[in-house]
């Protein structure tokens, strides 16, 4: 294993859903998913980046979509419906890390949410660092995000092994040179 190691936060540290996010609220309040997809395709991306802050561009989406609440409890609502911490994954970690390897977080995700797991879910105490897309202004789907991580870290690419379910952020990642795993199941993540 290099020095450093990266583990992407959704679907490796916290457990995989079972839907999107835009599923769950589409069957809880009875919103046609044609109605929230646009926003995720849209200005949550510019917000993944760093660009909008979602509690600004979320009030118009929210009365579209018939929430009643407030943006606070619209976020509170969405992140606890994503964050089920896989504790075998952060077993782990906390083991590689006792032994020195550098164990940090990449995501794709927006500011909001990003504090949300860290501070409430408590992942700022597990890791080294964390590299989320909105601090970098570029997502895990170009070169740029893994290259600004490593020059972060100040290692060489082949220092740092990556481990995401999403096999096309793992091929990314290799083409900077890092090496990348396809995370699958944690057996297997345990075992290698």
């Amino acid at each position: 294993m290099g020095r450093e190691l990266l583990l992407d936060v959704d679907g490796v540290v916290i457990r995989p859903r079972h839907k999107y996010f835009s599923e769950k609220y589409s069957e809880d309040y009875g919103v046609p998913l044609d109605d929230i997809v646009p926003f995720f395709k849209g200005d949550y991306k510019r917000a993944a980046i760093g660009v909008v802050d979602i509690r600004e561009i979320l009030p118009t989406y929210l009365t579209k979509w018939g929430w009643r609440g407030t943006v606070d409890e619209f976020l509170k609502y969405w992140f606890e419906s994503e964050r089920d911490v896989d504790e075998k994954v952060l077993e782990v970690v906390r083991g590689l890390r006792q032994k020195g390897v550098k164990v940090h977080l990449v995501s794709d995700n927006e500011a909001n949410r990003a504090k949300y797991l860290m501070e409430e879910v408590g992942l700022k105490n597990e890791f080294d660092k964390e590299f989320f897309s909105f601090s970098l202004g570029v997502t895990k789907s170009y070169p740029e995000f893994y290259k600004k991580v490593v020059e972060s870290l100040q290692v060489k690419p082949e220092e740092v092994e990556y481990w995401d379910d999403d096999p096309k952020n793992i091929e990314i990642a290799k083409r900077v040179g890092i090496k990348g795993k396809v995370y699958k199941d944690f057996e297997e993540f345990k075992k290698i």
